[in-house]
């Protein structure tokens, strides 16, 4: 039996704690661009950002729930696992072994996140195990020129079809944006006793008054 093609996407974050920001736009990547499934992978040492907020466990637990309610989402614990920073490329470069060679890898990213992307530790080795499926966000434009410009445009295409006949290599501007939600917003509304419910599922929101988290950051 020919095994299927698999689209795998991937969305990593400190998910401190996860929202609607990352599950909205990411699913309506999922179902636009035909991704079989995304794997959600909270980071344990992020090389952009200090610290986390919430403990690696609580974070871990809080995409596990996430994931148990949908379809496409699938929690994924590797980079909690490491001692290192969590590198994309360590994440991808494992993944691309582990995957059939038939399988593509999307790995999806802000247009805020793109900008600095050709600075980002082995980021022309990224390149070779994933396309990358940008996420608008207003505000935030690429570079018209430069040297950030000319790196990216190695790689831009503005038909998907050319991810579609290729596995890897590609970056390209989906017409999704990322809504108007972040962390850091949710983790302030929470430390000045607002309720932040309507920014992520109900669950999630449950499970940080449980465990009284984000009262003393």
């Amino acid at each position: 039996m020919t095994r299927r093609q698999q689209n795998i996407g991937v969305l990593g974050g400190s998910f401190d704690p996860v929202h609607f920001g990352h599950i909205k736009p990411t699913m309506a990547a999922a179902s636009r661009y035909g991704l079989d499934q995304v794997r959600l992978l909270p980071c344990k040492i992020s090389p952009f950002k200090q610290q986390t907020f919430a403990s690696d466990e609580h974070r871990w637990q809080m995409v596990k729930m996430v994931a148990s309610n949908s379809d496409v989402f699938q929690a994924d614990r590797r980079e909690l696992e490491r001692a290192e920073p969590s590198h994309s490329v360590l994440t991808l470069r494992e993944m691309a072994h582990e995957e059939p060679a038939e399988h593509k890898l999307f790995w999806l990213l802000g247009v805020d996140a793109l900008i600095d992307f050709p600075r980002w530790h082995l980021a022309a080795e990224i390149m070779q195990y994933c396309h990358i499926l940008v996420l608008r966000r207003p505000g935030f434009e690429l570079p018209a020129d430069g040297d950030d410009r000319a790196w990216l445009d190695q790689y831009l295409c503005e038909d998907f079809q050319e991810l579609e006949s290729t596995l890897h290599g590609h970056i390209y501007m989906t017409d999704i944006e990322m809504l108007d939600i972040s962390s850091t917003e949710i983790r302030e509304m929470i430390k000045k006793d607002q309720q932040p419910r309507f920014k992520m599922p109900g669950g999630i929101w449950n499970y940080i008054k449980r465990n009284q988290l984000y009262l003393n950051d």
